[in-house]
This record gives C-alpha cells, structure tokens and sequence, in this order.
C-alpha cells in the first residue's frame, strides 16, 4: 500500500538554528538601537537600568553589545525600565520581497566566459555565489574585460 499521507518534513537543524540566529540578531538590533536613542536623549544609562531590573550593570553591557538568546522576561524587564514595549507581527515568507542573496558584481563577473574574465579576477570569481559591496570592481571588471 502506497503512503499518501502529507505529513510534512522535519525542518532541518541549519534552517531552525539560521532562523533562531537570524531572530535574535533582529530583536539585539531592535533593542540595541532603541537603547541608543534613549541613551543619547538623556533617559536612561546603563547603570540606571541595570538598576531598574535588579541586574548587574556588566550583564546591561553584554546584553547590548552582541545579540543573546534573550528569555522574553528579559525583553520584557528591559523595555518596561525604558518605559516601552516591543510591537510583533507575524508574516508569512511568500508574503515578504524576495532577499538578494547575490550581489549585482558577481552576475557580471559570473556571466562572462572564463577566456574574458580578467586575469586579476579574484579565485571567487569562478563560484556560483558571490557577494561584494564595492562598486569600483564591478567598473575594474567590466573595463578589463573588454
């Protein structure tokens, strides 16, 4: 008898631990910049809101420096001492824009034929995926492959 069942498949351990990084990076960054503004204004200083939720002011320091698996009453206590709370909104993926996982440059470089390539092109010229942030290789590349 065939298996016609739907179950869908486990998600693998890369997405969930990609996915678990990729939000506490955006929750550091939210909180990390709310923090700052709030720091600039002259509301808040670490010590004060290390002693605004009974914390160590060196545990302040960590927390805002790189992004932690913040416990939601942690969240919560830091936001409540600054006098703020955290908006959520669920999105579904196909409801998002498509990312650029690949910078413009390297479809440029990828595209030419290895004889056009210039003989300075980087090793990760040959790869399917690469990204680079300058604007002036794509300019070198283009000029010296003509």
């Amino acid at each position: 008898m065939e298996n016609t069942s739907r179950e869908p498949k486990a998600i693998s351990r890369r997405d969930r631990a990609y996915y678990r990084r990729r939000y506490q990076n955006r929750l550091h960054a939210e909180i990390a910049a709310f923090f700052a503004e709030e720091a600039a204004a002259g509301r808040i200083t670490k010590k004060q809101l290390a002693n605004l939720i009974e914390k160590n002011p060196a545990q302040i320091t960590r927390w805002l420096t790189e992004p932690s698996n913040y416990e939601a009453d942690t969240i919560s206590d830091i936001l409540l001492a600054m006098g703020a709370e955290m908006d959520h909104r669920v999105v579904r993926f196909s409801e998002r824009g498509k990312q650029n996982y690949v910078h413009p440059v390297a479809d440029v470089i990828i595209g030419l034929p290895t004889k056009q390539r210039p003989a300075n092109a980087p090793s990760w010229a040959n790869t399917k995926i690469v990204a680079t942030t300058s604007q002036t290789a794509k300019l070198e590349y283009l000029i010296a492959a003509e």
